[in-house]
């Protein structure tokens, strides 16, 4: 017979290498959507060098961290996926592999005028996640980057082996509040939202076109061919697609995103979502009182939409349909939702 148990050490071992993945999968935000962030309370805030132990990671941090800039009437050169890479071939064809700190003379020269610039880059918005903890921002979770993944064309599904891969773009806790006010919203921009346990979550429509403009920045961190590639190989432990960019260049960090093409028509036909929403009632509102429009989630929620499910992450602000005694609903997205009242703010 056949020991259905395993010997102590293959069990040890076999314990260790369980724990080492989910060790391997970050803790990030529950974040599935841009909010205003009050950045009063962070201990970063005035520390745009971060945590970071060394000299080139202090530079490269405190890069990323740069404020808000005002590029109205600046004149700024537009990219698109392919004039992106040619654009910064030249210093990639020097440097593959290479880190920041071990750059010649010749190439500091380079790059210091290329990280100065402000550039535009238009591409297809196919994902967005909130970044893990990184030192950049103090190891914080919940003041995170918000990684965009742009492509040339736009895909109808989650990145996956055989794709290209992205030009990587990256909203800051800097520059975020400027980004959200200026009505941009990741649920109607990208066509999946990754999760904070790392699944692919669709947000029933494709991927919109957009305008990214922001700082250059080359993120040699992310330099060696595991991070840099024109074809998605593989999934790490982590459940990050490898290579997961096309060059270490990123713009890092957004200062204005722009849709760069009208929205998608919404279809003729709206489905039936089970079970039916209930028909709103209206509360009376004291005389002089005018009826609340809005309400904030405080409780993420998940939805029925057209492609399957999406949730309406907590901190997102909504138009308010109408309401009865224990639901309200609202408007979000391409659609209206029956959502509970204890997940808002709504008094």
């Amino acid at each position: 017979m056949i020991s259905r148990t395993l010997p102590g050490s293959l069990a040890a071992l076999t314990i260790l290498a369980s724990a080492c993945a989910f060790a391997a999968r970050p803790t990030i935000s529950e974040d599935r959507e841009l909010k205003v962030i009050d950045l009063t309370s962070w201990d970063c805030r005035d520390r745009p060098e971060g945590t970071a132990k060394t000299p080139d990671g202090a530079e490269r941090n405190r890069l990323k961290n740069r404020p808000n800039a005002d590029v109205g009437g600046m004149k700024i050169v537009s990219l698109e996926t392919a004039t992106f890479l040619r654009y910064v071939a030249p210093f990639d064809a020097q440097t593959k592999g290479t880190r920041r700190k071990d750059l010649t003379t010749t190439q500091r020269r380079q790059l210091d005028p290329l990280e100065k610039q402000i550039v535009s880059f238009t591409g297809y918005l196919v994902l967005a996640y909130a970044g893990p903890p990184e030192s950049t921002n103090c190891g914080s979770t919940d003041f995170h980057d918000w990684h965009l993944e742009l492509f040339e064309k736009p895909l109808d599904h989650a990145p996956e082996i055989g794709d290209p891969t992205p030009v990587i773009c990256e909203i800051t806790p800097r520059t975020q509040n400027g980004v959200y006010r200026d009505q941009i919203r990741m649920q109607s921009l990208a066509a999946f939202i990754r999760a904070p346990d790392l699944t692919i979550e669709p947000t029933g429509h494709a991927a919109r076109k957009i305008r990214v403009t922001g700082y250059l920045l080359w993120d040699d961190e992310h330099n060696g061919a595991a991070d840099v590639g024109t074809t998605i190989r593989s999934f790490a432990a982590n459940g990050y697609h490898q290579p997961w960019r096309s060059t270490a260049w990123e713009i890092h960090p957004v200062i204005k995103i722009e849709t760069a093409e009208a929205a998608p028509p919404v279809p003729a036909t709206t489905p039936t979502l089970t079970p039916p929403l209930p028909t709103p009632t209206t509360k009376t509102t004291p005389s002089g009182v005018a009826p609340k429009q809005f309400v904030t989630i405080t409780v993420p929620v998940k939805i029925k939409i057209l492609y399957g499910e999406t949730v309406i992450p907590r901190g997102t602000r909504v138009r308010i349909v109408g309401h009865g005694a224990h639901t309200v609903t609202v408007s979000y997205l391409d659609g209206t939702y029956a959502i509970p009242i204890e997940s808002t703010d709504f008094r």
